[in-house]
């Protein structure tokens, strides 16, 4: 899974992943849009084509600009890895294991009864290029944050497929459905929420993930001597209940055949969060899990790894979390689990596969141990990572690789370990030379490109781009021929879209920056337009009509409500994690408007700027040192920099604190202090004149966000507070999305362009607004 400039996206390196406030509290970045599946477009023509930017192309039919239910409404393809950021490349459809049928799962929001609708459809491989109807195996709808089905995974028997499911006000469990007859079947009756799991290839051995439990703080024995307080949230401790969360520990489970029996496994590091890396051998004998180190050795901050060597330069509190993962092995018979080497993972990520006699694991972009007493091979597992084999159960080490690859797979028919040379560009879908290793005795040796597969099927892709709406194709092994599956979206024929264009531009620290440039709806030629800059990340092979979140973004609908929209790359990671990182985004921004203003296309004086999860502190810190007027802004569940979220969060998550320290230049304290006042947005908070929309969505988001509404408000300047008790940090449910991304619409037109909406229902709203704009005044 990757983010917006193809760096893996994963809680062990600074992206909106971790160093966002909500990855701490509420469990992910990953990404769960709510999408849309439309039944009665199945067979409908793939031909969308987007209006070009003066919008002149006549049309027969009345259409209408984009809006946020629109957005909410759209269909996508919804597998996490693809929503989370990461590339589509090889994972639209889900093969049986004779290849002859092929399962696509899709979702849409319904915003009638506030609940995202997932499908899980089958299609007959013979059938491709012969105007297929699908045929939906499950449908499903969630009313909670998490979708509805996911992690569909199927059985050598060809007939039956594993998946989590829920239904509405349900807890998400382990289903079964056999295709030949479409029955459904429920496997667990677990008392939380299973998070993910693994299976052998005839599904009697199964290891699953769940939510730990919700505990309650307020015990007898609390309300009589109270709470010794350590690594508690603030907001748990206020509520009164902990636990029970994506964010928090999650607990793992053997199942045996029929479920007569299940057994708690036990590992050495926390799970947490739903997208961790959960394998069992082929012979249902071990599994491997990855897991958070609750403790950072020392030396593991020798490695040539600049944000391993920040999380390993302070000491860890015990029960904290670290933010550094490692892989287990774990036994299935005894539940036992413990680090597979002890080396952590890498900042940006790795892949690991068994070998198909189970005997051996293949893991990629590895650090190996640093405990060897020749010094040119300790230097090299500093500076390196390698493909490795692990032999099982003796976790012996042995070289394959120190090139840079991902792993593909093991691949059980040939024995040959299939990588991609070029590991990023391969997590972001660039085509990349493909590379194989095979074994002879305990030697490794590259053997050239692996052949193409005999099979002879048909690849199965996502066709879209800035201004094409996804559309799946089945594209002929032999001739190239296209045929189209399913266009997802055949109702985007009655909208009129702002045409997207990809630009570029330098920062003031020489970076080269690339944002997608979404024009008014009906654009006219010579006419100035206000403009928008949503932050944090743009990916230029994909239809974002959002932008790069659901959380506050809503780029097509400003689009048709008359602005220029600048959906704008992060910086360069490299400058993530110190003093010029703010100051670099901020510089990011300027320079982005001296380019669309020196273009003839915006009014200067009429910018907003959105700010979500780690460009929270970036939009704050430019309100509060640019020189540039901002008309108005939102900012959403993110960090800030700030003295006051920062003692919020400090005991929970040292990690949390470090950062704030490193991005301000020393601990607040004693002189350090004095540091911060120049520096954190927070202190200097009087500078702000921009109307300010702060959007949390959870109670931890609620305490730490509350300095700049609490703040804001005493100076007089206009702010408002949307507070969303029950939101996902990338939000899900219709509803919520609607506060958010409907909210922002508004009040950028009304105080960008002095225009009101004149639905009765938003008259409170307006009234407010109405009220802060006299007070500005």
């Amino acid at each position: 899974m990757t983010d917006s400039q193809g760096r893996p996206i994963r809680r062990g390196f600074p992206s909106c992943a971790w160093l966002s406030l909500a990855s701490v509290t509420s469990g992910i970045c990953l990404l769960l849009c709510a999408a849309a599946w439309c039944a009665d477009g199945l067979k409908e023509s793939a031909a969308t084509t987007l209006n070009s930017t003066t919008n002149t192309t006549p049309s027969k039919r009345s259409r209408r600009p984009v809006t946020v239910a629109d957005a909410i409404r759209m269909t996508r393809f919804a597998d996490t890895r693809y929503l989370g950021g990461g590339t589509s490349k090889g994972i639209v459809a889900n093969f049986s294991p004779d290849g002859k049928k092929f399962l696509v799962v899709l979702s849409k929001g319904n915003l009638e009864q506030n609940t995202n609708e997932y499908s899980l459809l089958l299609f007959q491989t013979a059938e491709v290029f012969h105007s297929p109807t699908p045929r939906t195996l499950v449908a499903l709808s969630s009313s909670s944050n998490r979708p509805a089905i996911s992690n569909a995974v199927w059985l050598e028997d060809n007939d039956t497929v594993l998946f989590l499911g829920e239904h509405p006000g349900e807890r998400t469990q382990l289903y079964s459905v056999t295709c030949r007859s479409g029955a459904v079947k429920q496997l667990t009756q677990h008392a939380t929420n299973i998070v993910s799991f693994a299976s052998n290839a005839s599904g009697d051995r199964i290891v699953y993930a769940a939510e730990s439990p919700a505990h309650d703080l307020m015990t007898t024995e609390v309300l009589r001597n109270g709470v010794s307080v350590s690594r508690e949230l603030l907001s748990d401790l206020i509520k009164g209940t902990a636990g029970g969360g994506e964010a928090d520990d999650h607990e793992l489970f053997i199942r045996s055949a029929g479920g007569d029996r299940e057994l708690q496994a036990h590992c050495a590091g926390r799970i947490e969060f739903s997208d961790f890396t959960l394998l069992l051998s082929p012979d249902g004998n071990y599994f491997v899990v990855q897991t958070q180190a609750r403790q950072i050795p020392k030396i593991w901050g020798e490695y040539d790894d600049r944000f391993l060597k920040i999380k390993a330069s302070q000491p860890t509190q015990q029960g904290t979390y670290t933010n550094v993962f490692q892989y287990e092995l774990g036994d299935m018979r005894t539940g036992e689990s413990q680090p597979l080497i002890d080396a952590p993972i890498p900042t940006f990520g790795s892949e690991i596969s068994w070998a198909p006699d189970s005997r051996s694991l293949a893991v990629s972009d590895a650090y190996l141990p640093l405990n060897v007493t020749d010094p040119a091979e300790r230097v090299a597992r500093k500076a390196h990572t390698f493909l490795v084999e692990i032999k099982v159960p003796s976790r012996e080490l042995v070289k394959i690789s120190d090139r840079d690859l991902r792993l593909i797979q093991w691949d059980a028919k040939t024995n040959a370990v299939m990588c991609e040379l070029g590991r990023l560009d391969s997590l972001n879908g660039k085509p990349v030379p493909k590379l194989q290793f095979r074994k002879n005795g305990d030697r490794w040796s590259e053997a050239g490109a692996p052949k193409e597969a005999s099979a002879n099927l048909p690849e199965i892709v996502l066709d879209e781009n800035l201004n094409t709406p996804p559309r799946i194709f089945a594209v002929a092994p032999t001739n190239g021929q296209k045929s189209l599956l399913m266009d997802l979206n055949p109702e985007f024929g009655d909208l009129v879209f702002g045409r997207v264009e990809e630009v570029s531009w330098k920062n003031g620290l020489g970076d080269e920056l690339q944002g997608g440039l979404y024009w008014p709806a009906n654009y006219v030629a010579g006419t100035k337009y206000p403009l928008v800059i949503q932050t944090h990340g743009f990916t230029p092979e994909k239809f974002e009509i959002d932008g790069a979140f659901t959380t506050a973004f809503a780029a097509q609908a400003l689009a048709g409500k008359g602005f220029f929209v600048l959906q704008a790359s992060d910086l360069d990671w490299h400058h993530e994690q110190s003093l010029e990182e703010a100051p670099g985004a901020m510089a990011t921004y300027e320079s982005a408007i001296d380019y669309l203003d020196h273009k003839g296309l915006i009014e200067r004086e009429h910018v907003g700027l959105i700010g979500f999860s780690r460009t929270f502190l970036y939009v704050t810190y430019t309100l509060t040192h640019s020189t540039y007027k901002f008309g108005a802004a939102v900012v959403a569940d993110g960090i800030d920099g700030g003295y006051f979220q920062y003692m919020v969060m400090s005991n929970f998550s040292p990690m949390f604190a470090q950062d704030a320290e490193t991005l301000n230049g020393a601990p607040p304290f004693g002189e350090g202090l004095d540091v911060w006042m120049k520096r954190s947005p927070e202190f200097r908070m009087d500078k702000i004149r921009t109307p300010l929309r702060i959007q949390a969505t959870a109670p931890t988001s609620l305490l730490s966000e509350w300095s700049w509404f609490s703040g804001l408000s005493r100076l007089g300047r206009p702010v408002e507070m949307i507070y969303i008790p029950d939101g996902a940090h990338a939000l899900e449910k219709p509803w919520e999305r609607m506060v958010s991304q409907q909210g922002d619409v508004d009040w950028f037109c009304f105080w960008l362009k002095g225009e009101e909406d004149p639905d009765p229902a938003k008259a409170e709203q307006y009234r407010r607004w109405r009220q802060l704009r006299v007070n500005q005044q």
